[in-house]
């Protein structure tokens, strides 16, 4: 039975942003990519259970995600008597057991940015389809108009690849957007980064004016930042790169000035 033949027999109307997968092809790319042979593997949002079949004939184990109450139940019955794991919970919410080893997953458009910062935390290798849009923001490079405050964090967690895109034409119901398969391969520890939070942090704040010079971007930025502008006038100059513009930065760059910001402004 395939996709939109179970969704009919389910009874299952879709809402805005339940979109699945109906593609063989897609779907064996998908898997192909997560190298999950003898793996434990997490599914987040797996839907009629079509990715989910394939994950099951490879993996050690499979965490399969849905919150969907009538998908849940489909489920739990498809793959009662398996190696799969079916869990009727928000992503967002879930902790993550400790024995995952990869992600295979066609993520929900809605959570895609904060499911790919959560699997980027646990450092998890991942194999997924975001919206074609998200996927040019995590390949950006500096300079672009979409590389932004997203790309420098999913670029501080993963080496990112992408394999194919995916056409609209693939889903039932259609989104109104293409999307993408990408790999992301862990490497938090290539950038040499001491405190990825405060990265992060100034990073938020300088995007808030990326086309200006980092040193009155700086200053501009005060208030996220939790300065003054006096204060912020009396460091911007000593700023590493400060005759450049944040949109322009590399990570290591970014990092250069967050530690430099931290000394300056060392916690309590």
């Amino acid at each position: 039975m395939n996709t939109i033949e179970t969704i009919k027999k389910l009874g299952i109307k879709p809402v805005k942003g339940q979109n699945f997968l109906n593609s063989e092809p897609v779907i064996k790319a998908l898997v192909e990519a997560g190298e999950v042979d003898e793996q434990i593997v997490l599914e987040i949002g797996a839907g009629t259970g079509a990715i989910t079949e394939q994950l099951s004939e490879r993996a050690e184990k499979v965490y399969a995600l849905e919150t969907d109450t009538t998908l849940y139940q489909h489920l739990k019955e498809k793959f009662s008597d398996s190696n799969v794991e079916v869990i009727n919970e928000d992503f967002l919410e879930y902790e993550i057991p400790q024995d995952v080893t990869r992600c295979v997953s066609n993520l929900p458009f809605q959570i895609a940015t904060k499911a790919v910062e959560i699997l980027g935390e646990k450092q998890i290798q991942s194999s997924v389809i975001v919206q074609k849009e998200f996927a040019e923001k995590i390949l950006a490079e500096p300079g672009d108009n979409q590389y932004t405050e997203t790309t420098i964090k999913t670029n501080y967690y993963f080496l990112p690849v992408k394999l194919r895109d995916v056409s609209s034409r693939n889903y039932h119901p259609q989104p109104e957007v293409n999307t993408s398969i990408l790999k992301l391969y862990p490497n938090e520890d290539r950038h040499g980064i001491k405190d990825p939070q405060t990265l992060f942090h100034v990073t938020k704040a300088l995007f808030t004016n990326k086309r200006k010079k980092t040193r009155n971007a700086f200053v501009d930025a005060r208030h996220i930042l939790d300065i003054t502008k006096e204060q912020g006038k009396e460091i911007r100059d000593e700023l590493p790169h400060s005759e450049k513009r944040p949109v322009t930065l590399e990570i290591r760059e970014l990092g250069d000035i967050s530690e430099s910001f931290k000394e300056s402004f060392p916690e309590d």
